[in-house]
């Protein structure tokens, strides 16, 4: 088993009977689902399943009216019936444990359908709970700087509370000193995006942003200080006058603030130095994005 997805199968009213606060509440659920199936899947030990790879849980209001996807021989789906109304009425973690609640019950149905093992999916279950539902975790080992004095190790945070991945730097004992967040995203971004940590001297570090599944020589990096700095290098983008694709991109990233912490301001800069470097990709964006902001500004 390696995949778990939990889904909202609820269905909004027709435009003719919006319900603004029950929309909203679905939106809720599904927000709720993502993390709890991505904190599922991290938990999950290796365990035989006859060569089934996903599990996908259903929430739906009526297991009547429920269309959920087809089954097959390598990826099952299951479903539950929840109370909407219910889950507006429940605190942050009442809901996550609604939710988890919801999805644990549909999902040892199957087990005992299947006859498999019971235990790695009520180890799973309780290693949520114990964690009050809440996704924050350490990703690998922490790494010495080169003079053993200090720590650092990448630590995310990926649930209803708090969101984004941090470099936590701490002293030989593994007391805490400082924690620095670099990327506003927690797990289901890191785990595509980050490479590997490593020091550059005894008071920075480097972490690799992974393109595909390989970290090359020319992949973007962070490097950032146990006094709190922060700066993100794109060698495609430092040699803009070659490549003012690269320059354009890094703007993007800064003015969009998905991978790395968002700075518009930045963000334009780089993107008008692109434009001005008759990248044309850069010339429409600044036409399609600030021109027609700022013209209706000036009409309002």
């Amino acid at each position: 088993m390696k995949y778990f997805r939990f889904v909202c199968d609820i269905k909004t009213k027709p435009s003719e009977a919006v319900d603004t606060t029950r929309d909203s509440a679905i939106n809720e659920v599904g927000v709720f689902c993502a993390y709890l199936s991505r904190m599922y899947e991290y938990y999950f030990p290796a365990t035989q399943t006859d060569n089934v790879v996903s599990i996908t849980v259903c929430l739906t209001e009526d297991a009547q009216e429920a269309e959920p996807p087809q089954s097959c021989a390598n990826i099952k789906v299951v479903t539950n019936v929840m109370d909407i109304g219910k889950f507006t009425r429940l605190t942050p973690s009442g809901k996550s444990l609604y939710i988890i609640g919801l999805c644990q019950q549909a999902i040892m149905s199957l087990v005992s359908e299947m006859s498999w093992e019971t235990e790695s999916f009520e180890h799973t279950y309780n290693r949520i709970l114990g964690k009050d539902c809440l996704f924050r975790e350490y990703w690998r080992k922490a790494k010495c700087s080169p003079n053993r004095q200090l720590k650092a190790q990448i630590y995310f945070e990926d649930d209803y509370e708090k969101d984004g991945i941090y470099v936590d730097f701490t002293d030989k004992s593994g007391k805490l000193i400082k924690r620095v967040q670099f990327a506003p995203s927690g797990y289901h971004i890191y785990s595509k995006s980050i490479s590997e940590l490593q020091w550059e001297n005894n008071s920075h570090v480097i972490i690799k942003r992974a393109f595909s599944h390989s970290c090359t020589k020319t992949c973007d990096y962070w490097i950032i200080g146990i006094d709190g700095s922060i700066d993100y290098h794109s060698p495609r983008a430092e040699n803009s006058e070659v490549n003012p694709h690269g320059l354009f991109d890094l703007g993007i990233l800064y003015w969009e603030g998905k991978i790395i912490m968002p700075n518009q301001d930045k963000g334009l800069e780089l993107i008008r130095k692109a434009a001005e470097l008759n990248y044309k990709h850069a010339q429409k964006w600044i036409e399609r994005n600030i021109s027609i902001t700022a013209n209706k500004q000036q009409t309002d």
